[in-house]
């Protein structure tokens, strides 16, 4: 319900805002290139938009990156928890650790 409110105070506001600038304008352009005229309100609603695709690509850009790093953080948490887990007992004694069980070999002469 509050939604729908929202939508409708924001049309209300839109529809004021365009019947309020009706001026007519035309840009100039480099090289002596202008513009028909057109009314104040569409260049204004035009750049609004094109700054909100602007900020929403650059923003979507931004989030996907952090939302891949986030699943590949939580990947190596899951895996880093499964290597602390003890390993089931089933009554025999840990192997011991080959690396110091090894007796160097002597050198050959």
């Amino acid at each position: 319900m509050v939604k729908i409110i929202f939508i409708i105070l924001f049309i209300i506001l839109g529809a004021t805002f365009c019947t309020l600038n009706q001026q007519e304008i035309s840009l100039s352009y480099f090289c002596g290139w202008q513009t028909r005229p057109f009314p104040l309100y569409l260049l204004i609603l035009i750049s609004l938009i094109a700054g909100m695709v602007v900020g929403f690509s650059t923003g979507w850009r931004k989030r996907r990156k952090l939302r891949t790093m986030a699943r590949d953080l939580g990947e190596q948490i899951k895996a880093l928890k499964a290597d602390m887990e003890p390993q089931p007992s089933k009554g025999e004694p840990p192997e011991p650790s080959t690396k110091s069980s090894e007796a160097p070999k002597p050198p050959l002469a």
